[in-house]
């Protein structure tokens, strides 16, 4: 009678991804980076004749063959002498049997696809949402409200937090050209010997802390007599501490302008941490590019000790639009 394999042993606490990696070859001169979906090759790109070798899928509206998405840990090219490298080798044959190839999910989750929501037909993605190629960024993946087709390749769904969610950061990657998300203080009144200015903005969340927000506090070193000539020099006093904070840096980039400091998201920020829980329990943990509308959550507040103001312009950044970065899915397999 038929017998099928127990994919999941329920007697755990955690389970393993539910997931499938295959390697494959690729074509010469080519950047492989880790979360990019992977297109079979025509007959005349194939290495050897086993349709093993792949490339980045284009720009052209409908694409076939799509295979997978570039590990989250794949090392890149090392081994048998050729560097560590995601760029392919300009002479592919270096790379014969027993040498790395490029390993790829070809079923299962991916937890940082790399997407550009700027492609032409791109909709907002939520939960559940379907993955096609990008038509904005070669082997990036775009949100579709097209059912897939044979001619529009299916690359995976998202796997995000729904609206309803606590908490629910980065619920909706929205379409469209990328616009980070900023926000600004404005330094006003009489700058004075001593005063000191306080930035807090929200950074990733923590496993040990479960479901709450965490804030970075950054304490701008009380000001000179040069900083406190005017709001211009003082705004920048408050920007070089900003900038020179190496959590800050990895998210934020300040400037400023006549007194005016504006705080932006980085355009390829690092993958902002999300987790889900209560207490020390994690119930669940995501990471998004903080990118776009995504940025338009991030909570940011000011104040100051002495005699001059320093007022946010808003409790949150705002004015992001699209997206640009890593996000969580479930890769469907092959769809050739």
């Amino acid at each position: 009678m038929p017998y099928q394999v127990q994919t999941r042993d329920l007697t755990k606490q955690y389970l393993q991804y539910a997931r499938q990696i295959n390697d494959f070859r690729p074509v010469a001169n080519t950047t492989y980076t880790p979360g990019l979906c992977l297109q079979l090759t025509s007959q005349a790109g194939e290495q050897y004749p086993d349709e093993g070798t792949v490339q980045l899928p284009g720009l052209t509206a409908n694409q076939a063959g799509i295979v997978g998405v570039v590990w989250e840990a794949w090392p890149g090219f090392s081994g048998a002498g050729l560097p560590t490298t995601f760029t392919s080798p300009a002479n592919v044959t270096t790379l014969q049997r027993g040498t790395t190839g490029v390993a790829a999910v070809v079923i299962g989750y991916h937890p940082s696809v790399l997407i550009d929501q700027s492609g032409a037909g791109a909709v907002a993605i939520t939960n559940g949402v379907l993955l096609i190629p990008s038509r904005a960024t070669a082997g990036y993946s775009q949100g579709t409200a097209t059912a897939p087709t044979v001619g529009l390749a299916l690359v995976g769904m998202a796997v995000l937090a729904l609206s309803t969610d606590t908490p629910s950061f980065g619920n909706s990657l929205g379409a469209g050209a990328l616009v980070q998300a900023s926000q600004t203080a404005t330094v006003a009144g009489v700058p004075t010997v001593g005063d000191a200015y306080t930035v807090n903005i929200q950074i990733p969340y923590t496993t040990a802390n479960p479901g709450v927000a965490q804030v970075l506090t950054i304490n701008v070193p009380p000001l000179t007599a040069g900083q406190a000539a005017s709001v211009t020099t003082a705004a920048a006093a408050v920007v070089a501490a900003l900038n020179a904070n190496a959590t800050f840096a990895t998210y934020y980039t300040a400037s400023n302008a006549a007194g005016v400091v504006t705080v932006a998201v980085n355009t390829l920020s690092s993958p902002f941490q999300v987790t889900a829980g209560s207490g020390t329990y994690l119930s669940g943990q995501w990471s998004v590019g903080l990118s776009g509308t995504v940025g338009n959550a991030i909570t940011f507040s000011v104040s100051v000790v002495g005699v001059s103001t320093f007022t946010a312009g808003g409790a949150t950044l705002a004015g992001g639009t699209g997206f640009k970065g890593a996000a969580p899915a479930m890769i469907t397999g092959y769809d050739a």
